[in-house]
């Protein structure tokens, strides 16, 4: 059972994971899938969930996963595969145990840095750079 499955317990963070980016067109099992099941294993007793998406429109750096704090901000990235499931919850866990909900740079796995991060997207709440 997924933490955020269990009655009053709430994730911290939501890894949500393309399922339609793909390597080939006839790929039996495509990349996203192979990852869900991997992160799902990883995760079991985390304040983490894994959710599957449709598509998060970063179909050039396949394949993609995005994290979302419940009440701060949200990553995409892309260029992930199974072999980087250590690194994903590492950098989940990073952003959940953050008391501002943001993901630091410094001590993030290689891959979600550098080319490997698509965008940063702040929370609703955020008013830090508008005008009052």
């Amino acid at each position: 059972m997924m933490i955020d499955e269990q009655p009053g317990n709430e994730a911290d963070v939501t890894i949500f994971v393309c399922t339609n980016c793909r390597d080939e067109s006839n790929a039996e099992m495509r990349p996203g899938v192979a990852l869900i099941a991997a992160l799902k294993e990883a995760t079991a007793g985390k304040p983490l969930a894994v959710k599957p998406v449709t598509c998060l429109a970063n179909c050039e750096k396949s394949p993609s996963a995005a994290f979302n704090h419940r009440s701060g901000w949200s990553y995409v990235f892309g260029y992930l595969a199974p072999e980087n499931v250590e690194d994903i919850v590492t950098g989940a866990m990073m952003l959940a145990e953050d008391e501002r909900g943001f993901l630091p740079l410094r001590g993030r796995p290689a891959c979600l840095r550098g080319k490997g991060m698509t965008a940063r997207i702040p929370p609703f709440h955020h008013h830090e750079d508008m005008p009052s």
